[in-house]
């Protein structure tokens, strides 16, 4: 009997365990499903529903965080946040410790006006954790958020005053930047970076943030005040976000720290800053400090810095620090073989670019057999347009040798242009299409094809002189090659999309006989093709001149006139530019 009792009472509680265990599962099932449901009716926009979702998970676990915070968004979309109170007080009566709790106590009181139950809700939090900033970030945050500045600026003071050292100076920064007092952020950021060198990036993005009038003051501050090399670091860094690369880079140059992993770190953001701009000057920029982190960098690093430091160079139009960066990973024994191939196909491409024609060609021939085909491919042509520059059109011939690509039938198709014999070109253009090469690339040969197909000639030597001196650089001279050859064609037959296409190059280049020209061709044949993107051009040169009305003029008669026209839409964007629909960029 006493072994039966004693198997009993170790039972009982066994079979107890597995019961609750098995009443749990479906427990917690059922919550899962309830909060999945919740979601979904808040992603459908059915917030109401959504909300009574979320509370039945928390009448089950009063702590579930992801219902809590559902059930703010939700109330917050029907105007019902007092709902949420009560349940943020029960989650935080079983978990007093946890600060994500405690801010949603804070950002709930807050937002409903309660400033005196917050204001005794972070104290609560504060006597819970006295050392810890989270109260008083969440705290002025949510007071910053229903716009009272000064209130922020008070909490966090408090909190600065009472955890001592550089605690809270990133966030107070923050709210003097959006109160717009630049200089005292200055200075609160220029802290933080002391302290923390980190922190000089986010002080960079934030006080870029200065509108003009502000921004010779905000550079005092740090440069004449402050006037240490992390205050010179972060006014790199703001003068850059300015879109001032050439004072930007030399005040880097000059105050990178003496530690080699910080000065590498603050090496690539410059870069990556000076990438945002899009410009040659920003490319020349970003290539310095690519070539100064070469340096600091080691093996592959080093040799990955100095090809994107190539590339930058090149970018800027620096063929000469593009090629110093890429002889170098070429001729580098210890460099990746992988580093070393792509170097040099950047090497030659760079010494085709810069006309050196044959020097390309043969280190072409010594390296072309560790390239991959394409590559090959693209160096060839690019080799090729270095010989049509030069005008030694049979050398571009044998350059591109067999290869039937469509990118090199379209370069066939060119020299067939500029050796005057437009059946040829028109065959090979045809073939290219429109898509082939670049966008621009595309674009200009799809206009220089209807442009020839409306000449009906097989050939014209005077013509594809003009365009390879065009090709050549010497815009000015094929303006005057392709205005005289005008005069020789019949209006219709081609004279007046000439002289029309003259005007065009001519205005691109600011020339003074672009108007005249674009004037003529539009006299000659009003109602022709050439009309349209004449007049558009026209008044693209009166609205760069400063005559808005005149441009307006001409865009209203174009959009009237011709609307069936292909130019219409870029005419459309342009009026709405210039009477100040869109902003210029």
């Amino acid at each position: 009997m006493r072994r039966s009792s004693a198997c009993d009472r170790l039972r009982s509680p066994l079979i107890a365990l597995m019961l609750a265990s098995s009443l749990a599962i479906p427990l917690v099932a059922q919550q899962r499903g309830d909060l999945n449901a919740a979601i979904e009716l808040e992603r459908l926009g059915r917030h109401a529903e959504a909300a009574e979702r979320f509370i039945r998970v928390l009448a089950a676990d009063s702590t579930n965080a992801a219902a809590l915070f559902g059930l703010e968004r939700t109330l917050l979309a029907t105007n019902q946040l007092e709902r949420l109170l009560p349940f943020v007080a029960g989650a935080i009566a079983r978990r007093p410790a946890d600060g994500s709790l405690r801010g949603l106590e804070l950002r709930t009181l807050t937002s409903l006006g309660r400033t005196t139950e917050a204001a005794a809700a972070a104290a609560r939090w504060i006597e819970a954790q006295p050392h810890a900033m989270e109260p008083y970030r969440d705290w002025a945050f949510a007071v910053a958020q229903r716009g009272d500045l000064r209130e922020a600026r008070r909490v966090l003071e408090l909190g600065r005053e009472r955890l001592g050292g550089n605690a809270l100076v990133q966030e107070l920064a923050q709210v003097h930047v959006v109160g717009g007092q630049w200089t005292e952020a200055a200075r609160l950021w220029h802290a933080a970076a002391l302290a923390d060198p980190a922190f000089a990036a986010a002080a960079g993005i934030s006080l870029a943030q200065a509108p003009p009038p502000e921004r010779e003051r905000l550079l005092g501050v740090l440069l004449q005040e402050l006037a240490d090399s992390t205050a010179r670091r972060i006014a790199a860094d703001v003068l850059i976000g300015w879109d001032r690369p050439n004072e930007a880079w030399p005040l880097l140059d000059a105050n990178l720290p003496a530690e080699p992993r910080l000065a590498a770190t603050a090496l690539r953001r410059f870069a990556d800053r000076a990438r945002l701009l899009g410009t040659p000057l920003g490319a020349r920029v970003r290539a310095y400090a690519l070539e100064r982190l070469a340096g600091l960098e080691p093996g592959p690093g080093a040799q990955q810095a100095r090809i994107d430091a190539a590339r930058a160079f090149a970018d800027a139009g620096d063929r000469a620090g593009a090629e110093r960066m890429l002889d170098r990973i070429a001729r580098d024994p210890a460099a990746a073989p992988a580093s070393a191939v792509e170097a040099m196909a950047g090497l030659i491409g760079v010494t085709a670019d810069a006309g050196r024609a044959q020097e390309a060609e043969r280190q072409l021939a010594d390296w072309g057999s560790r390239f991959a085909a394409d590559v090959r491919g693209e160096l060839r042509e690019r080799i090729a347009w270095a010989w049509i520059r030069k005008g030694e059109l049979d050398r571009a011939t044998r350059t591109l040798g067999d290869d039937s690509s469509v990118a090199t039938v379209a370069i066939h198709g060119w020299l067939a242009l500029f050796r005057g014999d437009l059946a040829d070109a028109t065959l090979r253009f045809r073939i290219a299409g429109p898509y082939s090469g670049s966008r621009s690339d595309a674009t200009r040969r799809t206009g220089v094809l209807a442009l020839i197909q409306r000449m009906e000639l097989e050939r014209a030597p005077a013509l594809g002189a003009a365009f390879l001196t065009l090709a050549r650089g010497d815009t000015a001279g094929a303006v005057e090659q392709l205005e005289r050859m005008s005069r020789d064609l019949p209006a219709t037959g081609g004279g007046v999309d000439l002289l029309a296409f003259a005007g065009q190059l001519a205005a691109e280049q600011g020339h003074s006989r672009a108007g005249a020209l674009l004037e003529a061709a539009i006299t000659a044949d009003s109602a022709g093709p050439a009309a349209p993107a004449a007049t558009l051009t026209l008044a693209e040169l009166a609205w760069r001149q400063g005559r808005s009305a005149d441009a307006v003029a001409r865009l209203e008669h174009l959009i009237l006139t011709y609307p069936q026209s292909a130019v219409i839409p870029q005419a459309r964007r342009l009026l709405d530019r210039v009477r100040g629909a869109v902003p210029n960029s």
